[in-house]
């Protein structure tokens, strides 16, 4: 859906994500939103957490709203060098907000960053969306969605794109579940 940038931290709506969203739902898709941040403080958190809220408030969303922070490994990013403590306390602030408007918030990352970048002892009220490519899975919590590949193709779409698995129903869940 949009991410945070990584030098002066704007907020950016992903240039297709209206076409993207409009066509999904338009073709009986079950949808849900993912968003990059880059935020350096709670209140940054909450920002984007707003920003998120206002562009899919004209939207079914039956899927998690994602929060996804990382380590930017190709740039020096400006969220690069925060405190494990900070960049968990971040990631709850955003999924509270998400939480408290009745959307599902889920957190996306890879086992490096789930273990050694955020606390998810802190963060157990959230489902995990996690990354890995390998053939031997070995991560130490439940998760609900799983990345397994950055290789698949989709006719249509140009390149190569993620190929993911979702052992939870969403669409089909009431949010208290």
């Amino acid at each position: 859906m949009g991410f945070r940038g990584f030098n002066e931290g704007t907020l950016e709506l992903d240039p297709y994500f209206v076409q993207n969203i409009e066509g999904a739902i338009k073709a009986g898709v079950s949808v849900g939103v993912y968003f990059f941040s880059q935020a350096t403080t709670i209140e940054e958190a909450m920002e984007e957490a707003d920003f998120v809220l206002e562009q899919i408030k004209d939207y079914k969303i039956s899927y998690p709203v994602i929060f996804d922070t990382e380590y930017v490994t190709t740039y020096d990013a400006r969220a690069n060098n925060l405190s494990r403590q900070l960049r968990t306390d971040i990631t709850k602030t955003f999924c509270e907000k998400i939480q408290s408007a009745g959307y599902h918030p889920m957190i996306y990352a890879n086992t490096k960053w789930m273990v050694m970048g955020i606390d998810l002892e802190q963060l157990s009220a959230y489902d995990l969306w996690f990354a890995y490519y390998g053939n031997n899975l070995t991560f130490p919590y439940d998760f609900q969605m799983y990345q397994y590949s950055d290789s698949g193709s989709i006719p249509g779409i140009k390149g190569n794109v993620d190929l993911n698995i979702s052992f939870v129903d969403y669409a089909n869940r009431n949010i208290s579940d």
